[in-house]
């Protein structure tokens, strides 16, 4: 069985002129953009494929950054063709033309899934305008991996000791599936195959206050059904940098919903992936999915 690292972000260097903004300097190890020291990292932690995803910087752009972001991509992936996935990613700037890079980039250039943030521009993830992009998903079968873009809840408080990403981040994530949730988009597409950044960010903790919402509070949601019930409708990536916290998810959503994540290159991410979930009471064979299995099923690989 292959070891599989789900959420490890590239940026190629034929787009390195349309990041979006200076690439972040807190990188743990290695190198963002150059694959030797990718491959040597990956190496060295017993990670045999890497499923590569953007930098932020990329995310809900136009058209044309989305096309040469996933031709690069490509190329990344087609050097290295036994060690690298990689994921697209949508011009959700202009949601009308996402439908078709999507398809091209999944039927022409083998990308496996396509990445999406948080909110796009501003605005969250159930907004009527998005409907094509998750039918098309939906229809070619691949996941969309979530991932935090910068936090806009409480920006002026959460500059103090680097808060925007111990807090902002995570609290980014929830935001993100309660719109899902409760904006209907499951409902309308229950067949999309979504995975969550860091473990799901705080959602999984705090399910049983959106089911109570639900029942004791006018939301104006567009689902009955209590929103526990969707999360073993999502997957997540087993970045909790806790193993109690890997355990609840485990035994929240079962161990087939999750999958190995590092994060690499930052300094967030996690050092040891294949350690941190040995280091867990889960069971040999839940760590094995975890480990690879369920991401070889996901990715085709």
């Amino acid at each position: 069985m292959a070891v599989i690292d789900v959420h490890a972000h590239h940026v190629p260097e034929a787009v390195l002129d349309i990041t979006g903004g200076a690439l972040p300097a807190d990188r743990r190890a290695g190198d963002i953009t150059d694959l030797d020291s990718r491959l040597d990292a990956m190496a060295s932690v017993g990670v045999d494929v890497q499923v590569l995803s953007a930098w932020m910087g990329f995310l809900a752009r136009d058209a044309n950054t989305a096309r040469r972001h996933n031709d690069a991509m490509a190329a990344s992936v087609a050097s290295h063709p036994d060690r690298f996935v990689g994921l697209a990613v949508a011009p959700l700037e202009q949601p009308v033309d996402a439908p078709a890079e999507v398809e091209r980039a999944v039927c022409e250039l083998d990308l496996r899934g396509v990445e999406m943030g948080t909110a796009i521009a501003g605005k969250n993830l159930d907004e009527p305008e998005l409907g094509p992009f998750y039918r098309k998903v939906e229809e070619l079968g691949v996941p969309i991996f979530i991932h935090p873009v910068n936090p806009t809840l409480g920006v002026e408080r959460l500059g103090k000791y680097r808060l925007e990403n111990l807090i902002g981040n995570v609290t980014e994530t929830a935001v993100a599936v309660a719109s899902l949730i409760f904006g209907g988009v499951l409902d309308e597409f229950p067949s999309l195959q979504i995975y969550l950044a860091h473990g799901g960010g705080s959602c999984p903790y705090i399910r049983g206050r959106w089911d109570h919402g639900l029942q004791y509070q006018n939301l104006n949601a567009r689902t009955q059904k209590a929103p526990s019930e969707y999360f073993k409708m999502l997957r997540y990536d087993a970045l909790t940098h806790s193993a109690d916290a890997l355990e609840y998810l485990v035994g929240l959503v079962g161990a087939e919903r999750v999958m190995m994540g590092t994060d690499y290159p930052f300094a967030m991410g996690e050092p040891h992936p294949v350690e941190a979930i040995e280091a867990t009471a889960l069971s040999v064979a839940e760590k094995r999915s975890i480990i690879g299995g369920n991401a070889q099923e996901l990715f085709g690989i």
